[in-house]
């Protein structure tokens, strides 16, 4: 064979393989162009799919955070709310306190002033009596149930409210007693009690002292009608016949103005320097505050505050209280104005003066 015939051989040989290897790498590139079409496709998707469920937690964690800020609110508000009941009853818990302190000091005293009154009993019956009894005295034995009441001075004025409600004990009781007659009124215990109480105490003054008595419900009335500027004393017998008569003829009726009462003592010619208050509880009617309607212990304490304010400053007040029960806060604030005035507060037993 010859040299060109060899080497034509080789040659097609070559061509033939060298377009199978062409062939080879343009199927491989035609795959790996449509794979990374595909591919791009896919993470297209993904990536949108990615992107909307961002969104969305975007979207609700927001909304968190609102519901956060209003939880954060209410539980301020709430916070704020409770630190004012704690406030609130720290208050009520000290005034609680106060009261507490008040009432066992009333009870030391009463104690201390008990064995001063046996005391006191028991050096009076030593004293030489007088020649007559101007006032008949209830069970004289007793009279140490109201010889706590200071009588300083000269003058004395002594108010008696003469109300609807010292017809009996409770409201419900002295509420049906109005329906009866004047003198089954008259008769009624308790108002016996309030006049026997106030016969003793005029009984007990010194013939030199001077005094005056003034009614008081809904208006105030002096016990002599058109004398309520004149001062008495025991001495004058023919006055006192006649006041005893007239304090038996009163008649419980209408509301309680201690307002008025106190007021009243104001334009006195002279004014007294002892007041000794009867009453059965706090006032139900004022001038200065006009309600309509029933009247609850807020304005009862309301009005006693305002009546307070009425008397002449310096002057001691006693009261004798028969209390009335649904009124707490009256024995209280009865103390705290014997206190402030340098009075006295005495509450006799239901059986006074016969037991």
């Amino acid at each position: 064979m010859s040299v060109a015939a060899r080497r034509r051989e080789t040659e097609v040989f070559s061509l033939a393989f060298l377009d199978c290897i062409c062939c080879g790498f343009g199927a491989m590139l035609l795959v790996f162009i449509l794979t990374i079409s595909q591919k791009q496709n896919v993470d297209k998707t993904d990536i949108d799919d990615l992107t909307d469920r961002t969104k969305a937690m975007a979207r609700d964690i927001t909304l968190s955070h609102s519901e956060i800020d209003r939880l954060a609110k209410v539980l301020a508000a709430a916070q704020l709310e409770l630190e004012d009941v704690n406030a609130r009853t720290n208050r009520d818990q000290l005034k609680l306190s106060d009261r507490q302190r008040e009432m066992l000091l009333m009870l030391q005293q009463t104690g201390a002033m008990k064995d001063a009154l046996a005391t006191l009993l028991g050096e009076k019956k030593n004293l030489p009596t007088e020649d007559f009894a101007p006032i008949p005295i209830p069970n004289i034995d007793r009279r140490q149930y109201l010889t706590g009441v200071k009588l300083n001075g000269d003058f004395i004025v002594f108010l008696v409210r003469c109300s609807g409600s010292m017809l009996d004990e409770t409201i419900d009781a002295a509420s049906a007693r109005l329906e009866d007659t004047d003198d089954k009124k008259r008769e009624s215990p308790k108002w016996q009690r309030t006049i026997h109480a106030l016969e003793w105490m005029i009984a007990s003054l010194d013939p030199k002292t001077h005094f005056q008595v003034l009614f008081f419900n809904d208006d105030v009335m002096p016990v002599l009608e058109n004398r309520g500027d004149e001062w008495f004393s025991t001495g004058d017998k023919k006055a006192i016949n006649e006041i005893v008569k007239r304090i038996e003829s009163f008649v419980p009726r209408g509301g309680a103005n201690m307002e008025k009462a106190f007021t009243s003592v104001r334009f006195l010619p002279r004014l007294p320097d002892s007041i000794v208050l009867f009453t059965d509880g706090l006032p139900t009617r004022s001038d200065s505050l006009a309600i309509d309607g029933d009247v609850g212990q807020d304005e009862r304490i309301r009005f006693f505050k305002i009546a307070v304010k009425q008397l002449p400053p310096r002057i001691p007040v006693s009261t004798i209280l028969f209390p009335m029960s649904g009124d707490p806060a009256g024995p209280a604030l009865y103390w705290e104005l014997a206190n402030a005035t340098r009075g006295a507060l005495v509450s006799p037993a239901k059986s006074w003066p016969d037991t």
